[in-house]
């Protein structure tokens, strides 16, 4: 069974670096077949489809492995009758667009058309969770390579297709169709998978369990999305469609360290459960200081080559994204120390305080974006965007120190590291036309820090 898990977990972890590969490898094909504008509106359809997908899916997904131990032996039936719920959320949400499709084209500025598109992909999107959760119940991470590679890759080549054939002169509406079909088409067959191994039957005590477990869940996920999306959104509305693609396409630089995050955390979370329990403060502390400082490596790599990184991405036209970059990078360092310090609040079931935490940050974000973006334009977005989450880190410091009673990250060192962010940010941007010397500054702080992680063997290898 270890043997098992550890193999699923290396080739997630693998599957999913490969996969997000895809799609941050088509960035430079897709911003040069699409203007700023036409890109900017294909990735606020994005970040619509995010809070939508929470709505819709009801964060039921996170529901299965609680419900295989509750209604155990009959996890086909329970993922075949909670799916209905998405179907029946969606339907509602058709209803709406079509009754009031004046009003939300009119909010959303959105035609018809997408806002229809729009449920159909977040419909989608939905059941693709649902289907993940379930198929990792037996670590059956083929099924989920194929089902991810197909969503990548299908999502790429049939909008390149349409982007080139039928929708020439929309390449907009042919983007948002390719990713929209391809994952329609992935949801239906997810479907007929799973009501070949149970028919889909109304079931009051399965989906009363689903929802009562779920609904706490949804204004974290709304928040969570709040905080990480609707900056474009806003931005798109203050500024204009083409400052929303080329601040996306400054956001996607950010994937490369949040697909580490990602591998990363879901180590740590398990590795954390079991020291904390034992009590092993001083491991946890030890280790926590020493991924942060690997982390730190990265985030000063990308920082130093993030100016050179948006051209190769999205041309000269984009290259007002250099600004962007740095904040967004800095971003994502802060979400990291975030994932050591939240596996704390989860132990401890402290979900309230997460969910608090989140829609505070949310609220100073959408009232910061909207002051600092009417005055000084997209690019106030970055910043205050850093500031929120720079907010939302500090309550999880404390929050976690209140409910275990130390600071998983010593504050002694996650101020350190902070601070040598901070400056190679703050030199970066001062320096963003002259590579070599962001290049030697780069490479002076973070050589020493490599020379101590390759001190602490244990480290090296997990990090390997």
């Amino acid at each position: 069974m270890k043997s098992k898990v550890i193999s699923a977990g290396i080739w997630y972890t693998v599957g999913n670096m490969l996969i997000k590969g895809i799609n941050f490898l088509s960035l430079p094909l897709f911003s040069r077949l699409l203007n700023t504008e036409e890109f900017g509106i294909y990735n606020v359809f994005v970040s619509y489809e995010a809070i939508l997908y929470v709505i819709i899916g009801m964060a039921i997904h996170s529901s299965i492995r609680s419900a295989n131990i509750k209604f155990k032996g009959n996890i086909n039936e329970y993922t075949s009758s909670v799916s209905i719920i998405y179907l029946v959320n969606a339907m509602i949400m058709l209803f709406i667009a079509l009754i009031f499709n004046k009003q939300l084209s009119k909010l959303l500025a959105f035609d018809k058309l997408i806002i229809v598109l729009l449920i159909f992909y977040s419909l989608g999107s939905a059941l693709l969770s649902l289907y993940n959760n379930y198929i990792s119940l037996e670590y059956s991470y083929k099924k989920y390579l194929l089902v991810s590679f197909f969503n990548s890759v299908g999502n790429v080549c049939i909008s390149l297709v349409l982007i080139l054939t039928i929708f020439k002169k929309k390449r907009d509406i042919g983007r948002i169709v390719g990713a929209t079909s391809t994952i329609c088409i992935l949801a239906f067959f997810i479907l007929c998978i799973m009501y070949k191994k149970a028919k889909p039957k109304i079931n009051k005590s399965y989906w009363k369990f689903a929802v009562k477990y779920s609904i706490p869940i949804v204004p974290h996920g709304i928040s969570q999305v709040l905080l990480a999306q609707f900056d474009r959104i806003m931005i798109r509305s203050i500024v204009g469609n083409a400052a929303a693609g080329i601040y996306s396409l400054a956001g996607n630089i950010m994937l490369i360290l949040t697909i580490i995050t990602d591998s990363i955390s879901t180590a740590w979370s398990t590795w954390f459960y079991d020291q904390i329990s034992e009590n092993r403060i001083e491991s946890i502390n030890k280790r926590a200081k020493q991924l942060s400082f690997f982390f730190v490596v990265l985030t000063v790599g990308l920082l130093t080559i993030s100016p050179e990184l948006i051209i190769i991405l999205g041309g000269k036209e984009y290259s007002a994204g250099q600004y962007v970059a740095i904040p967004m990078i800095v971003d994502a360092f802060i979400l990291f120390i975030y994932n050591i310090i939240v596996s704390s609040e989860y132990y401890k079931n402290k979900t309230t305080y997460i969910m608090l935490g989140t829609m505070v940050a949310m609220v100073i974000n959408l009232i910061t974006n909207y002051v600092f973006i009417s005055k000084y334009g997209f690019i106030a977005a970055a910043y205050t965007t850093l500031f929120s989450y720079m907010c939302y880190l500090i309550l999880h410091i404390v929050i976690s120190h209140k409910v275990v009673g130390f600071f998983v990250l010593e504050l002694k060192f996650f101020l350190m590291e902070l601070v040598i962010i901070i400056l190679t940010a703050i030199f970066d941007l001062l320096f963003i036309r002259t590579f070599w010397l962001r290049v030697v500054v780069g490479i002076s702080i973070t050589i020493p820090i490599i020379a101590y992680l390759l001190k602490e063997t244990k480290i090296y290898k997990k990090i390997l």
